[in-house]
């Protein structure tokens, strides 16, 4: 950055203090990077002036542990360097800084992004962000009309603490349309168990918040990925780092919109114009749960491309190929009038050639997908098959092992399935695995697949999914398959249970491997009675 600009440029340092760690760490900070070098790339290397980042790294070790010996380190650091102005981004920056006024001399100070503390700067000037509850609250009714409960999850730190208050405050203006209840003293495990009793008329509203599991502390975005695999519901939220595949989104406090600020203030242009919170969500977690009346300005994240996005420069190709070969045609009509008849014979064999072509190609592709289709799916229930799933597993097992993520499977059997082809006939059995087929294909996520491995027996493969949050998405599973009711051929009742058993991937497994252990913790469900889930 520095090599690009001019001498008298360089001599204008600022420094940006940032209250969590690196962009790989959190997912808040990489959304601030990218509004904010967006936003800079807009003014040219010339207005760019020289860029000094620290970080506190409080999302990691805890807002003490982060500023312990920090103000030494920096005022060692850059003794010999004229900072022209100093940002802090967050709160544990922004107190950081205010109880060090010793720090960096004559530079002037900004405070961004700290107005949820309930803290003012004692000098400098103040961007404050309040979270806007009433629009959080509100797109709830607006988007999912149905729904009537709003579950708020939270802590009981003093930060959510303030903000549930704000929110009580929202709620008084939505009586009408919703009744409220706040979770605050759960752990993980006691909020997992409480979310299998929601019905279709609740959603919840997931703050910035941390939740215990056995294993320690969960941070916001780790919470936010177990809730939303856990949740039968849809789950909103107020801050745009935690819109995660799974989580619906809402009205949010934008870190884009963030990072654009500091930008401005960087070069010193004016940031009033720049929206700090809007709408965001999640496409495919809109469509799974039916959303709709989302605003106009919405922004929609993971959206499939349309065939213009995904093909744009083919497109533009094969237009511009056609128009060159009819002016090209054009042409040779022109200058040799005397082939006229010549010429038209030629251009006849050539379209039914083409023609001929594109006919076999398409039958070529069309049989090429058929083929595809019956090689990986389950000619009864419409699902992946055997050898599909194993490619799934290959696959998710290998992404697990490149970034960290859990990946578990449920392996599960109907009970007692003789007992049903034999009492009520074959095709009372066909359905009644089609209709397990079918439940397992609408409860899942988008990311997650079904499959039937053979007879009564299917496999869901449920990526980044620890072994806990998988067996709360089982014990979801087996209740609505206990409330399935077929009928046979002469209008008798058939009522049917499954077992389940569930396993995680651990180091070094292979497909083979994981579906043993799981159909090792199927088989002890079997044993121990059906009608049960059993962790490996």
């Amino acid at each position: 950055m520095t090599g690009a600009v001019t001498e008298a440029v360089a001599e204008r340092r600022v420094l940006v203090l940032y209250s969590l760690g690196p962009d790989t760490m959190s997912n808040w900070q990489r959304l601030l990077h990218d509004g904010m070098y967006d936003e800079l790339g807009k003014r040219g290397a010339a207005a760019m002036p020289v860029i000094h980042e620290e970080r506190l790294d409080a999302i990691r070790v805890g807002a003490d542990a982060a500023t312990a010996g920090m103000a030494p380190y920096l005022r060692s650091k850059y003794a010999r360097v004229k900072f022209d102005l100093v940002v802090t981004e967050g709160q544990v920056a922004a107190m950081f800084l205010g109880e060090h006024p010793d720090l960096f001399p004559g530079a002037r100070r900004f405070y961004v992004n700290y107005g949820h503390t309930g803290w003012q700067p004692p000098d400098g000037t103040p961007i404050a962000v309040h979270p806007d509850f009433d629009r959080a609250v509100g797109i709830v009714a607006r988007t999912a009309p149905d729904v009537r409960h709003l579950v708020v999850i939270g802590d009981s730190s003093p930060r959510v603490q303030r903000w549930i208050t704000a929110i009580r405050a929202a709620a008084a203006r939505h009586a009408g349309e919703l009744t409220f209840e706040y979770w605050t003293g759960e752990d993980f495990d006691q909020v997992a168990r409480k979310l299998s009793t929601l019905d279709r008329h609740s959603a919840l509203l997931l703050l910035a918040a941390g939740l215990n599991d056995k294993a320690g502390r969960l941070d916001p975005h780790d919470m936010a990925h177990r809730i939303a695999a856990a949740s039968p519901v849809p789950v909103f939220t107020h801050l745009d780092s935690l819109v995660l595949p799974g989580m619906v989104g809402g009205y949010v406090v934008s870190g884009e919109g963030i990072g654009r600020v500091i930008a401005r203030i960087l070069v010193d242009a004016r940031t009033d114009d720049i929206p700090l919170q809007r709408y965001v969500f999640d496409a495919p977690t809109v469509a799974r749960f039916k959303l709709r009346n989302l605003p106009p300005e919405a922004k929609l994240l993971n959206r499939p491309d349309s065939v213009w996005e995904r093909y744009r420069w083919q497109i533009v190709s094969g237009i511009t190929l056609i128009v060159l070969q009819g002016a090209l045609i054009s042409a040779l009509v022109v200058a040799l009038r005397d082939r006229r008849r010549t010429l038209a014979a030629l251009n006849d064999e050539r379209d039914h050639l083409e023609e001929r072509v594109q006919r076999r190609t398409l039958e070529l592709r069309t049989a090429n997908t058929q083929l595809e289709q019956l090689a990986t799916t389950d000619p009864l229930t419409g699902i992946a098959n055997r050898r599909k799933m194993t490619e799934q597993i290959v696959a998710e097992q290998e992404r697990a092992r490149r970034f960290g993520h859990p990946v578990s499977v449920l392996m599960v059997d109907i009970d007692f399935f003789k007992r049903i082809n034999d009492t009520f006939g074959h095709d009372t059995g066909d359905h009644a695995i089609v209709a397990v087929a079918n439940l397992l294909a609408e409860s899942l996520r988008v990311i997650d697949t079904a499959a039937r491995f053979g007879g009564e027996e299917f496999v869901v493969l449920l990526p980044e999914t620890e072994e806990a949050v998988a067996a709360v998405a089982a014990e979801r599973l087996r209740a609505a398959a206990a409330a399935l009711r077929l009928h046979s051929e002469d209008g008798s009742e058939v009522t049917l249970t499954i077992s389940i058993g569930v396993a995680s991937a651990i180091a070094g497994d292979t497909p083979s491997t994981l579906l043993m252990r799981a159909d090792q913790a199927l088989y002890r469900a079997k044993q121990e009675g059906r009608d049960r889930v059993v962790r490996f």
